[in-house]
């Protein structure tokens, strides 16, 4: 992690017919952000695993791990690159 980069696993639940973002998990490396985005999806509908890099800019660069269930179409897209 000596670029600053962060991981995190979020978990995903219906709320009124709609998946939104429920639960986050802090993780120290992709792999445990992958094992916990896994283990959040054995008790959701759905979980994906994050990486978070700081830019000079003041901005981040977001990348999608995985997924695992169900999860909203935008974090689809984004493991698609689309």
């Amino acid at each position: 992690m000596a670029d600053g980069t962060t991981f995190f696993a979020r978990g995903f639940e219906y709320v009124l017919g709609r998946l939104v973002a429920t639960t986050d998990s802090a993780a120290n490396s992709q792999t445990e952000a992958l094992l916990r985005a896994e283990t959040l999806a054995r008790r959701l509908p759905g979980a994906a695993a994050f990486a978070v890099r700081p830019q000079r800019d003041g901005t981040e660069v977001r990348t999608i791990l995985g997924a695992f269930g169900d999860v909203p179409d935008d974090v689809i897209d984004g493991l698609a690159g689309g």
